[in-house]
């Protein structure tokens, strides 16, 4: 029997981060230009219902990723809502009919005083609000029926339950974020993650709509570790500019580590050019097996652009700290020779070990693929 989802210590308090992904049955490569433009779609609509938000995501050709946000709930129970939140929720998510026959029979019940009967309607919906797992259920159970009824096609379309991974805020999802963000340039899809519309930042760089993508990178950048929170809040509003969360986010996905990072926001050089001269188009396994056979280890822009299980199937990433307390919130998950947390990531070589992200698993196969 199957342990139950882990879900954060916290979720009943405080928001909790998520790492997830899902793959298709067999591998297949389902998805196509038109897919994923319907999966990104259904998507927004199932983050606007569930009040789930999405910081950072990548729709692959047979999976995709997604870095999640979801808010306090007390589990087993709906959300208390006022009528003026809760019907915007519904317009995003049904029909047009749906819709306005959901409103006028709210209307109706306000109107006989039947408060208690309103609150029981809502109930039905909000119980699924502030759920990692209805989120992901409804988003791949809806997807699934379009795609079958566009292709002609029955069963199932995912390779079983999804995996999710517990992140702390701050610097581990900023790593997270831009990890998903690199997916494209793993693959060999394209040479700059811009160029790849159907993750984050690809959206976030398009011309037009793309102000949900910007939103979710700015709440990641906002509470970025080593700097100022007030400039921190401000910037999470300005978007260009040469000290702008696109620029900060940039030399995230290029600079080879931190220090970089770091380094170019503070200083008065321009980090946009600087990154774009570090950009690597690609890190192959020869490489990585060089580095290892040497006995050496990977810098932290070496690893980002390989497979790192440990953002997969870690359980919980983040500080030595974070993830020692989930741990001690979540002992009887564990056996009882286990002592300890944090495991260390192998195979990384962190040039700030301030900065150094833990797994809550130690992986036995190797985890930098």
């Amino acid at each position: 029997m199957r342990q139950p989802r882990f879900i954060s210590p916290w979720a009943e308090s405080d928001s909790s981060i998520y790492h997830c992904i899902s793959r298709v049955v067999d591998r297949q490569f389902v998805f196509g230009r038109e897919e994923k433009d319907v999966f990104v779609r259904m998507m927004r609509e199932y983050e606007a219902f569930c009040g789930v938000r999405v910081l950072s995501y990548c729709v692959m050709s047979n999976h995709f990723h997604v870095l999640a946000e979801v808010p306090p709930k007390v589990k087993g129970e709906a959300l208390e809502m006022g009528d003026d939140a809760f019907l915007p929720r519904m317009k995003a998510m049904y029909s047009t009919v749906y819709y306005r026959d959901l409103e006028q029979m709210l209307e109706r019940l306000r109107s006989q005083g039947a408060d208690q009967a309103a609150e029981d309607l809502k109930a039905r919906y909000t119980c699924r609000m502030h759920d990692l797992s209805e989120f992901m259920k409804g988003l791949k159970q809806r997807f699934t029926q379009w795609y079958n009824g566009t292709h002609g096609r029955r069963g199932t379309l995912w390779e079983g339950r999804f995996k999710s991974v517990l992140v702390e805020n701050g610097y581990a999802a900023r790593v997270m974020a831009a990890y998903i963000d690199l997916n494209p340039i793993r693959a060999g899809m394209v040479s700059k993650p811009e160029d790849y519309k159907w993750c984050s930042y690809g959206e976030a760089m398009q011309p037009g709509k793309n102000t949900k993508a910007r939103e979710g990178l700015c709440r990641v950048l906002a509470s970025a570790d080593g700097f100022d929170q007030q400039r921190d809040i401000s910037l999470a509003g300005k978007w260009s500019g040469a000290s702008g969360v696109a620029a900060r986010y940039r030399m995230m996905l290029f600079a080879d580590g931190e220090e970089a990072f770091v380094e170019d926001i503070h200083s008065g050089g321009t980090p946009e050019s600087r990154a774009i001269k570090q950009v690597r188009k690609g890190f192959k396994r020869q490489d990585v097996e060089k580095v290892f056979a040497k006995g050496g280890k990977l810098s932290f822009g070496e690893t980002m652009r390989c497979k790192v299980r440990y953002f997969s199937d870690g359980m919980a990433v983040g500080s030595r700290n974070f993830v020692d307390r989930v741990f001690e919130k979540s002992r009887a998950r564990f056996g009882k020779k286990r002592t300890s947390g944090a495991r260390p990531m192998r195979s990384v070589g962190w040039k700030q070990p301030e900065q150094r992200i833990y797994s809550m698993r130690q992986l036995k196969n190797h985890p930098i693929e």
